[in-house]
């Protein structure tokens, strides 16, 4: 009799620790499609695509151009992709640190600002090295638009706002599910993973 009760009791605690893990999951989803949902990360994924696509159509001809150049071109776009990369990786510790969120929601603005500057510099560090040389190299414009560009730095606050509005959402967020479920997708491919 004992040892069913104590089965009984032990069930219980499962299918409520289960529950209570579901619905923290399910909030820390409905955070991450709303973050996917935002103008930023629309815009974001427009130049990721754009920058691997540029990478991918000079590895096309990189074999008739001197192993020089186009190591210096890894090396920029290496490089470029650590500094988007660090962006990310900021985003990721912001919004699964409390005291960071608290920060962001009493000045957005501040929040905002920092992060496109982070983003241009690393914007102008991937045009200005690697984006200029495939083309002097390749005598081909990018594919990219400047437009997308220019979206990327002005949807920011819509980000930024977010956060704002789903503090509350964020708290059930981890690093490791977040990573997965939105930061990871966000990344460039290494050089050896564009093709």
């Amino acid at each position: 009799m004992k040892s069913i009760k104590l089965l009984t009791l032990f069930f219980i605690i499962q299918t409520n620790f289960i529950m209570a893990q579901t619905a923290a999951e399910r909030k820390a989803q409905e955070l991450i499609e709303a973050l996917n949902r935002t103008e930023f990360v629309q815009q974001y994924q427009q130049y990721k695509a754009s920058i691997e696509l540029d990478v991918a159509e000079f590895k096309l001809v990189q074999a008739d151009l001197p192993e020089r150049d186009v190591k210096r071109v890894q090396l920029y776009f290496n490089q470029s992709r650590l500094k988007f990369d660090a962006i990310l990786t900021k985003l990721e510790t912001d919004l699964t640190n409390r005291t960071t969120r608290k920060t962001i929601t009493q000045n957005p603005q501040k929040y905002t600002k920092t992060l496109q500057d982070e983003l241009t510099a690393a914007v102008n560090y991937y045009t200005e090295n690697c984006k200029k040389l495939m083309e002097n190299l390749t005598e081909k414009d990018s594919a990219m638009d400047m437009e997308t560009v220019q979206g990327l730095f002005d949807s920011v606050l819509g980000l930024v706002q977010l956060f704002k509005a789903t503090g509350e959402n964020a708290n059930q967020l981890t690093v490791a599910y977040l990573e997965k479920e939105f930061i990871q997708p966000l990344r460039l491919k290494k050089w050896e993973e564009i093709l």
